[in-house]
């Protein structure tokens, strides 16, 4: 499917595309900062 030729349409779908990867990008941050962070061991049951 490419993009539609009606005018409205085509905004509309920019709009939602650019909503979509804002949103990707903040998850994909939030992701990467996680995986920056020393990780703590895990807890042994003594």
């Amino acid at each position: 499917m490419s993009t539609p030729q009606d005018a409205r349409a085509r905004r509309r779908q920019k709009a939602r595309r650019t909503k979509k990867n804002v949103e990707w990008a903040l998850k994909r941050a939030a992701e990467n900062d996680a995986a920056g962070k020393p990780k703590t061991p895990p807890k042994t049951a003594t």
